[in-house]
């Protein structure tokens, strides 16, 4: 009988593959869609809501470009796209809802995380649309259209009439952290308040926290709703590149 130690197991030649850090110890800009997503839910689970609003604005951040994708592809229920004109408004104001919306994310998987961001872009797209719609009626844009010549019914207003009682359901079944709601709701504040043009941020301030339509807004300051759409698009696309000078 041999006295020689057993063979070992043969081992792949050539270097060995080093192993990827755990994604706690990883840089935010360096991680993984997947590994955001899980480091956000691990800090969102422990409630540490300063940490879970860091990693869920690199998300959203990373899927800028897809939720302008989602844009431009959202139709309405009757098949009509969003006028083209008006698509980048729809993509920041999206943009700035799905920013908000790690308030209302209980799931874990990546599935899940882009699942509620169509829903986050579907919704936003049809408020916009009911947003435009009001401010079309009274300058004949496109959304003013109606079936007939004496009617006045719109192909948007079955749609738009649907939205309402899916937001009411989802008002009435939102459950969401409130601490982290509210601290999602101070980043955005404090973008805002990052804005240097008096006149654009005005705009935003009236827009995101009193909640004022493109109409009370342009009573309250004097100036056209036409003024009020683009200094509020100026004004979000400014809050775009704080946010993304804000990334840790």
């Amino acid at each position: 009988m041999s006295d020689s130690p057993p063979l070992l197991a043969t081992q792949p030649s050539g270097p060995r593959p080093s192993l990827r850090p755990h994604p706690i110890d990883i840089p935010i800009r360096q991680l993984r869609e997947e590994e955001l997503l899980r480091l956000f839910c691990h800090h969102r689970d422990r409630g540490d809501h300063p940490r879970a609003i860091e990693l869920w604005q690199e998300l959203a951040l990373r899927n800028l470009d897809r939720i302008k994708q989602l844009v431009a592809a959202f139709r309405f229920p009757g098949g009509a796209l969003l006028p083209p004109a008006i698509q980048d408004d729809a993509a920041q104001e999206a943009y700035l809802r799905a920013v908000s919306m790690g308030a209302n994310f209980r799931e874990s998987a990546l599935g899940q995380f882009r699942a509620a961001l169509r829903r986050c872009v579907h919704n936003s797209c049809m408020d916009y649309g009911r947003k435009e719609l009001r401010h079309d009626k009274r300058t004949a844009g496109s959304l003013d259209k109606t079936y007939d010549d004496d009617g006045e019914a719109s192909p948007y207003d079955g749609a738009i009439a649907r939205h309402s009682l899916e937001q009411e359901a989802l008002r009435a079944e939102d459950e969401a952290d409130e601490d982290f709601r509210r601290e999602s709701h101070e980043l955005v504040g404090w973008a805002v308040a990052q804005v240097e043009n008096d006149s654009y941020r005005a705009v935003l301030e009236m827009t995101y926290f009193e909640q004022l339509s493109a109409d009370e807004i342009a009573a309250r300051l004097d100036i056209s709703a036409d003024n009020v759409y683009a200094r509020r698009s100026r004004g979000v696309k400014r809050l775009e590149e704080i946010l993304r000078d804000h990334r840790p």
